[in-house]
């Protein structure tokens, strides 16, 4: 109780808030560029920390981190630019929302799912931590072959009515992420004799041109004067309580997605947001209505990203494994102020986890309270003429995408997506399932081969009981969607 007291005293002073609110704002603003994301933001803090406390200079990126995390949604939603991977599957229903003039509750809606995942996921640390963390410590190659082949799933939920155009869709993911020096043996793939091929398709200039140039390329070609959204009347709002609680499973089940797969090292939080997306829509009554602008798709989406924070902070706290880049930098932090993170870390510096607790919570609130002031001049992005949309959403893409490596073959790489985008989208071939299977290639293609390497088989998919849990409810939910698409073809 003293370390709480204590770890209260420090956060809880006028000038750690201000500090904390600061941090969460910089992290909403660097969240909604896209390129930048939070391992940027949180990295080009640290410095700042230095002359802070602990609790104070660790709570500053924490804030930073949550921040970061929430603010992709706005563009995602808005401009069908992602501002960070994270809100990959927030563009399936938030951007059809903006086009019909509803952005501000499609923001709305974002806002409170990130606040309640980044809570469910905060509570979770307190009370699950040395539990969850015992659970990521049992994934070995064997697991994560099984969790990445049951996200694939997913395929399902974001093809919409096109499910074999959707997995070729995948294939071609797939086949693109293995462009590069191949993680398992270091040998070149796909270079073509070009050496800035080596380093294979970025992640983020992808998703910039696969939805963000792409789009802009729609739009020129179109006769109108403004984009869709510019027809229909600005409405905003934040979600009754009713209809809160009418979405509460969708909440639950989201936000223990999210914390689960922020747990598993190295998933990430576009893979918790597809996966809970789809899940969302196997579930729903209503599926078709996904992907042409339903809140429970955002819910969905915008949950699960924000409760991975919690999931991969319990590892890098309890046993000092980063589950995403963001908690690396956020580890370095920590061992730049002297802390070693570890189980002893609970017992030597308790008033640094409780400080990160109440961080989680303060910033998710000051991150709400951020986005719904401003919601009104966000949405009303969508209204802008396209003669000043589309100059200003690729210049901000290209400055954001560059900004990652200052390497203009991504650049190229950023274009070359837009070009594929583009032509599939015309000939209707959903985007979504491409994206999921850039996310999920190298993490297949990594752990089979070593899999295969060290077992020599398949077979511990089956002997190992996490791997075969995830198994079962892959076979099963294929078989829940070819039951439910089969009804559907009878009537």
């Amino acid at each position: 109780m003293t370390d709480i007291l204590n770890a209260l005293q420090g956060t809880m002073q006028l000038e750690s808030l201000a500090i904390f609110a600061i941090g969460t704002v910089v992290g909403i603003v660097i969240g909604i560029i896209p390129g930048l994301g939070t391992v940027m933001a949180v990295a080009l803090l640290i410095p700042f920390t230095f002359g802070m406390e602990p609790e104070i200079g660790i709570g500053l990126l924490v804030a930073v981190f949550v921040g970061g995390v929430s603010g992709g949604c706005v563009t995602a939603i808005l401009l069908r630019m992602p501002g960070t991977p994270s809100s990959v599957a927030t563009v399936l229903d938030g951007f059809p929302l903006a086009q019909q003039g509803r952005g501000g509750e499609a923001i709305g809606n974002a806002v409170v799912a990130s606040f309640i995942g980044t809570v469910m996921s905060t509570i979770a640390l307190i009370i699950f931590a040395p539990l969850l963390a015992d659970f990521a410590l049992r994934f070995y190659f064997p697991e994560y072959v099984a969790v990445s082949l049951f996200a694939l799933t997913a395929i399902s939920a974001v093809s919409g009515p096109y499910l074999l155009r959707g997995m070729l869709a995948a294939m071609l993911g797939l086949l693109c992420s293995t462009f590069g020096i191949s993680e398992a043996d270091a040998l070149p793939r796909f270079d073509f004799g070009i050496d800035a091929m080596q380093t294979g398709f970025g992640f983020v200039p992808a998703i910039m041109g696969l939805f963000a140039i792409s789009q802009m390329m729609k739009l020129a070609g179109e006769t109108n004067v403004a984009p869709e959204a510019g027809s229909a009347e600005f409405r905003a709002g934040l979600p009754s309580v009713r209809d809160i609680m009418g979405n509460a499973t969708n909440y639950l089940r989201s936000g223990l997605i999210g914390t689960i797969i922020g747990v598993v090292p190295a998933v990430g939080a576009a893979t918790a947001g597809l996966i809970s997306y789809a899940q969302a829509k196997s579930w729903s009554k209503t599926p078709d209505k996904f992907g042409t602008g339903h809140v429970p798709g955002i819910i969905a989406s915008e949950t699960a990203n924000n409760a991975v924070i919690g999931g991969a902070l319990i590892i890098a706290l309890t046993l000092g494994i980063p589950g995403d880049p963001t908690t690396a930098v956020l580890l370095g932090g920590l061992m730049i102020h002297g802390i070693a993170p570890g189980a002893q870390l609970f017992q030597n510096h308790p008033e640094v986890v409780y400080a990160i607790y109440f961080t989680m919570l303060f910033s998710s609130v000051v991150m709400a309270l951020t986005l719904i002031v401003f919601m009104r001049p966000l949405a009303r992005a969508a209204l802008l003429p396209k003669h000043i949309l589309i100059p200003c959403v690729s210049a901000i893409a290209i400055i954001g995408v560059y900004s990652i490596n200052s390497n203009p073959f991504d650049l190229y790489v950023m274009l070359g997506f837009a070009f594929l985008g583009f032509v599939m989208e015309r000939l209707q071939y959903p985007l979504p399932p491409l994206v999921l299977g850039l996310v999920l290639g190298p993490l297949i293609e990594g752990n089979f081969r070593k899999m295969i390497g060290q077992f020599g088989d398949l077979m511990p998919l089956v002997q190992r009981p996490i791997a075969l849990t995830f198994m079962i409810l892959t076979l099963l939910t294929i078989a829940f969607v070819l039951m439910r698409r089969m009804r559907r073809i009878s009537k």
